[in-house]
């Protein structure tokens, strides 16, 4: 018979002497990753996109952009005003948490003009005839390391005139 190898001891490593719970807190782990997994598969953890919706009587804005989304996505998010009375001077204003810990990648078509109100960003994009529209899309990437949830609202103005609003959040997961 050979001769057992240094470093075995047969009561803990033949005869599992010792790993009563050890099952169980193993198979609760596993349980817990499984669940994830489940949970990742019913979109919890985002990307799927949403439209949010705001309407007045002088224009509708839509936005169609996730509300969760992963560290290292690309996304979209897509920015559609319909002109119910003529606009000279459609202006988007989005919260510095469309920006915060993201990547812009592109813009398209890009804006008229670019500027800042308050620490928001401005996207001026021009005269929109009645019943015309305009779509804004920005394609964005997350950063691995921004992890949170913050606000996303979204103003319409006509000019300095305010027109409408949406408010929204993103939550971001690591």
């Amino acid at each position: 018979m050979a001769e057992k190898p240094d470093g075995i001891v047969l009561k803990r490593h033949r005869d599992l002497d010792g790993r009563d719970n050890h099952p169980w807190i193993r198979r609760v782990l596993l349980g817990l990753i499984a669940a994830m997994l489940v949970l990742a598969l019913a979109n919890v953890f985002g990307q799927r996109p949403s439209t949010s919706r705001a309407a007045s009587p002088a224009a509708v804005l839509s936005v169609y952009s996730p509300s969760r989304v992963r560290g290292g996505l690309l996304y979209t998010a897509r920015f559609h005003v319909t002109a119910r009375n003529e606009l000279q001077k459609a202006t988007l204003v989005l919260d510095p948490g469309w920006f915060e810990g993201m990547q812009v990648n592109s813009i398209v078509p890009q804006p008229v003009q670019e500027g800042s109100r308050n620490g928001r960003v401005v996207y001026e994009l021009g005269h929109i005839a009645k019943g015309d529209s305009s779509i804004l899309w920005i394609q964005f990437q997350v950063n691995p390391t921004n992890v949170g949830r913050r606000s996303q609202n979204v103003e319409l103005d006509d000019g300095a005139q305010l027109i409408s609003t949406i408010h929204r959040s993103i939550t971001v997961y690591p």
